[in-house]
């Protein structure tokens, strides 16, 4: 070996070999990405559902013409939720719906919330469902003010009036053209409705269940006379030729009842389930009666009387009988 090689070997065993060491990361910093990537999903999932609004589930006994998708759930003709699927209940007797609500439409779903599904029928509600013959049928309610709920029992019917007023019985052996929802008229003008109709205690006779409202129940008196109104009144004569008279559009659909009060013994007020007989016809005499009984104003007629003007109470005065 020459002295050549010999430094070189040298020179080179007297620099140290490079050390390689591996970089480790902090194990709390290899965590991080994956935790703020799951807590941005968890929002932006929280965000999505909170836009979207609660889920209820609501059960009927039928569904039929409801679709996934395509049914409104609506409240005073304005869309508060949708229908997201449609399935039978495990003992397979109800319908169970699952209804999307939207955003801010909590109150809908909370203990006392009301729904029914609104169909059209040739029937007085029919006036109210005939726009579904076209967009098929949807579900009505009501909000609830109770603590929160999500699953519901719908309602067959709607259902009935729960507003102030006086419900009386008015007592008949047979019925041909009444049913629910028919109107109460008082000379000519709608007073109340009929909430219900059933067969007496002992089958010999029909119960037709009126509501009279709030600020009418005054011209209701023990001796107060109801009689049907039938759909469609014609009468002929010789030089008057044939007249037709409808009451409304609602009682050629549906009928309807009509009472009067006497101007003289009248009697005392009427009670909450006072009962009536109810007659196939009026009488002329029941049509001249025109008795003078205070009513309540309604809320239009104190808005439109104004500050200075004296809510002074309505009296009831007709010449002719309708």
């Amino acid at each position: 070996m020459n002295q050549a090689a010999v430094d070189k070997s040298e020179n080179s065993s007297s620099h140290p070999k490079p050390v390689l060491k591996k970089r480790r990361w902090p194990v709390l910093l290899i965590w991080v990405v994956p935790v703020f990537a799951l807590a941005m999903a968890g929002y932006y999932a929280f965000d999505t559902m909170r836009e979207k609004g609660l889920e209820i589930t609501l059960t009927f006994s039928d569904g039929s013409g409801l679709k996934t998708g395509q049914s409104k759930v609506m409240h005073l003709g304005v869309e508060i939720g949708g229908v997201t699927d449609i399935q039978l209940s495990p003992d397979q007797k109800h319908v169970l719906v699952h209804v999307r609500l939207q955003h801010g439409q909590d109150s809908f779903a909370k203990k006392g919330a009301t729904f029914w599904v609104v169909r059209p029928e040739i029937s007085m509600q029919s006036i109210s469902g005939l726009g579904t013959v076209l967009s098929g049928p949807f579900i009505d309610t009501t909000p609830g003010t109770g603590e929160p709920q999500t699953e519901f029992v719908g309602l067959d019917k709607v259902p009935s009036n729960t507003e102030a007023g006086l419900h009386i019985v008015l007592k008949a052996p047979r019925l041909d053209h009444l049913q629910s929802g028919s109107p109460v008229y008082f000379r000519g003008m709608e007073v109340g409705v009929i909430e219900d109709i059933q067969l007496d205690a002992d089958g010999s006779g029909v119960d037709v269940r009126a509501f009279i409202q709030q600020r009418y129940s005054p011209l209701v008196k023990t001796n107060s006379q109801f009689w049907v109104v039938s759909a469609v009144d014609v009468k002929a004569g010789l030089l008057s030729g044939v007249q037709l008279k409808v009451e409304s559009f609602r009682s050629l659909l549906a009928g309807g009842v009509g009472f009067a009060t006497p101007e003289e013994n009248m009697g005392n007020q009427a009670v909450e389930g006072t009962e009536f007989e109810l007659h196939d016809e009026s009488k002329k005499e029941w049509l001249d009666w025109a008795p003078k009984i205070p009513i309540k104003p309604d809320d239009s007629d104190q808005r439109n009387s104004g500050p200075n003007l004296p809510q002074a109470s309505q009296t009831v005065r007709s010449a002719v009988g309708s």
